[in-house]
């Protein structure tokens, strides 16, 4: 029987059952909803896992010279509504001095039908020099009418560009937010599919290692119910006090730095600290291993309906002998540190049917 193992990563689950090949890339896991990150669906075997990372990744990189490709954009568009408005200021002000202009003329004119105008017509010497000067007058009044004419079309123009600019600046600048918005949400697909995919692949290794090296712990004792006749109706936790270092589950893992999958529950306690049996049982084996140390196996038999085994790692000794029976809350070992440990703790695991479970659950 092959170990098996669940995995819970962003609420995903990636299930190893027993009994099933350890092919890697076959490991299931369940769908996720689409996004507007190219509706990718972050689930499948690991290679195809490992597909949607790579493409994910590459939209990122897409996505961010879509963004500084946009902020030049924003820029240059920015550039060009200032300089246009720099424009309307001038041209306002042309019309300010043509206005100033227009009305000392309207004033002059004024003037010149009374008094002014009067004594103009008086001074004239000819009919010709006073229709010269009605004509020039007339003349310096149209002038100045078509010019402030075309200096108004020219603002009107100016204010049309300006709204069109204003326009495409802001509409550069929702880009902008909506590339920020896609940004994000492809950085968390990229975090989501490396998580799930680093689980998937603890669990595949795990489901290997397994194989190579504990494959009698999960499948216990020949006859579980010969061997253990009286088995207990429940388990207890194998030590009275301890903290609890290391849930079971995904974590980082202390020697390598890895995120990977935690096959057992960690209860720190003194060195010396003696370990009970959690249930009536047989001590299969105590061997040293360079991982877990010294370790003890021992099958609990059938509770409940279903075969348990637990195993105990890198303990400073073993007090129950392997082949002996042991009765629930009897001494059977001693906390450690031995293997590799970062300091005195129980490496509690346990087996229902073939596959880890969180001893949490079961104490």
């Amino acid at each position: 029987m092959i170990l098996g193992a669940v995995v819970a990563i962003s609420g995903y689950s990636v299930a190893s059952p027993a009994g099933a090949d350890p092919d890697p890339s076959a490991t299931p896991t369940a769908d996720s909803t689409g996004d507007s990150t190219g509706d990718f669906r972050v689930g499948g075997t690991i290679a195809e896992v490992r597909k949607q990372l790579d493409e994910l990744e590459k939209r990122q990189a897409e996505l961010a010279a879509e963004r500084t490709a946009s902020q030049e954009k924003l820029k240059a568009a920015q550039s060009q509504l200032d300089s246009t408005r720099e424009q309307i200021a001038v041209v306002k002000a042309d019309m300010s001095l043509r206005q100033d202009q227009l009305s000392q003329i309207a004033l002059q004119q004024y003037q010149d039908r009374g008094l002014g105008g009067t004594a103009r017509i008086m001074l004239s010497t000819s009919t010709d020099d006073l229709l010269g000067y009605i004509s020039a007058m007339q003349q310096v009044t149209d002038t100045a009418n078509t010019l402030f004419a075309a200096l108004q079309a020219e603002q009107g123009t100016l204010a049309e560009l300006e709204r069109g600019e204003q326009a495409s600046v802001a509409a550069i600048a929702q880009r902008q937010k909506e590339l920020d918005a896609l940004d994000k949400e492809a950085k968390a697909k990229v975090v989501e599919a490396t998580l799930l995919l680093n689980g998937m692949m603890a669990v595949a290794t795990a489901r290997s290692n397994s194989l190579a090296g504990v494959n009698a712990v999960g499948i216990g004792v020949a006859d579980p119910a010969k061997v253990v006749p009286n088995p207990s109706a429940k388990m207890i936790s194998p030590i009275a006090k301890y903290t609890v270092t290391d849930s079971y589950g995904m974590r980082i893992h202390p020697f390598t730095g890895a995120y990977s999958f935690h096959n057992a529950l960690d209860m720190a306690a003194p060195c010396g600290t003696p370990i009970v049996a959690p249930a009536n049982g047989f001590v299969m084996d105590y061997y040293w291993t360079a991982g877990y140390g010294n370790r003890m196996v021992v099958d609990q038999g059938i509770i409940d309906g279903h075969h348990v085994v637990t195993s105990f790692n890198h303990l400073s000794a073993g007090v129950a002998r392997p082949g002996s029976s042991v009765n629930q809350g009897q001494v059977i070992a001693l906390v450690g540190s031995t293997g590799e440990s970062t300091g005195c703790h129980l490496h509690y695991m346990i087996w229902i049917d073939g596959e880890t479970v969180d001893p949490a659950q079961h104490m």
